[in-house]
């Protein structure tokens, strides 16, 4: 029998080799309409002791879902290679899953920023993406800038939506 990937990848997309990000690029093959699920993040969860034992590599494709909790793939899939981007067109869904959040063209990469997930520093690096609002450096504190705050309000993962409301002042 055929082993599986642990992660959800939309039929409309395809993973290409795009040697300049690193190694892969998922891009739409489809048009995708804002809101529509493209990416499901499967696996095991680790604590993060047991986490920083894991490959640099492992690590880097793993999603912070909690405080301490990262949600690492048993076997590597399409989904799990989906890049960054400070100017993203795909936001988080609840704890493990990416939705457009505007419509996405056909030949367009998909990407996100990582500051929708990561509330720790085990994946910092310092970004190229080009985007005319580059942060230049991505950091697992990313997510306490006000202005990515508003930006992406309603696109953070479950965990960071909450520590963003107790920052609020009431």
């Amino acid at each position: 029998m055929r082993e599986l990937p642990s992660s959800y990848l939309s039929p409309k997309l395809r993973a290409l080799d795009v040697q300049k990000k690193g190694r892969y690029g998922i891009f739409a093959v489809k048009p995708i309409a804002a809101g529509e699920l493209i990416v499901a993040w499967g696996g095991t969860v680790f604590e993060g002791g047991a986490f920083r034992q894991l490959s640099t590599e492992l690590m880097s494709l793993s999603v912070q879902i909690e405080d301490d909790l990262f949600l690492t793939p048993d076997r590597l899939g399409p989904g799990d290679r989906v890049n960054h981007s400070c100017e993203p067109n795909a936001g988080v869904r609840g704890y493990s899953m990416l939705v457009a959040m505007q419509d996405i063209q056909a030949d367009e990469e998909v990407c996100y920023d990582y500051a929708m997930t990561d509330g720790s520093p085990y994946d910092e690096f310092t970004c190229a993406c080009g985007a005319p609002t580059c942060r230049h450096q991505v950091t697992g504190q990313d997510w306490k800038q006000p202005e990515l705050q508003q930006k992406y309000a309603g696109y953070f993962s479950l965990y960071l939506q909450c520590r963003i409301t107790q920052l609020k002042p009431s």
